[in-house]
C-alpha cells in the first residue's frame, strides 16, 4: 500500500518487519535546525511555525504573553462587597472567563473579557465610593441635627 507522499506502508495493523520496531519514515520529525521558539522570527528562508508569532493567529502584532492578561479577581471579590452586590456577581463571571479563555489560548477573547472586567470593577467601585460619602454625610447630618435640640421637641 502507498501513502500520497509515495512511500510504502505494511497492510492495516502489521509492524514494519524491522526488529518490531516501526522504522522513523524520511520526512517526519522536527525540521533541521530546531522549531523556532512562539514569538520568534523564524530563520531565514523558513516559513513562520503558526504560533503566537505569526500575523493573523494568536496575538495581534505577533509577540507577548497571554499570561500577563490580569483578570482582576481580587478587585471583582472586593467591588461585590463595596460596590455592589450585581455588578460585583458580573465583574467575578468576566474574571472567570478570563481565566477559562487564558487556558484556551484564546489571546483576543482573554484580552476583551479582562477589559470588561476591569470597567465593571472601575464602575462599581466609583458608586461604592459615592455610596459610602452619601452615607458619612447622611450619618454626620443626623449627628448635627440631634445635637441641636434641648427638649423633647426640636
Amino acid at each position: 500500500m502507498t501513502n500520497p507522499y509515495g512511500q510504502q506502508q505494511p497492510p492495516y495493523g502489521q509492524q514494519p518487519q524491522s526488529g518490531g520496531f516501526p522504522q522513523q519514515q524520511p520526512g517526519y520529525g522536527p525540521p533541521s535546525g530546531g522549531m523556532p521558539a512562539y514569538g520568534q522570527p523564524a530563520p531565514y528562508g523558513q516559513p513562520p511555525s503558526g504560533g503566537f508569532g505569526t500575523p493573523g493567529y494568536g496575538m495581534p502584532g505577533g509577540g507577548g504573553d497571554i499570561n500577563a492578561i490580569k483578570d482582576y479577581k481580587g478587585w471583582a471579590i472586593a467591588s461585590l462587597f463595596l460596590g455592589g452586590l450585581i455588578l460585583g456577581i458580573f465583574a467575578i463571571m468576566k474574571s472567570n472567563e478570563v481565566g477559562t479563555y487564558k487556558m484556551q489560548g484564546n489571546y483576543m477573547m482573554a484580552e476583551q473579557a479582562s477589559r470588561t472586567t476591569k470597567t465593571l470593577c472601575l464602575i462599581s467601585t466609583i458608586l461604592g465610593s459615592i455610596g459610602c460619602v452619601v452615607a458619612i454625610i447622611a450619618i454626620i447630618a443626623s449627628a448635627v441635627a440631634v445635637s441641636t435640640c434641648y427638649g423633647y421637641y426640636c
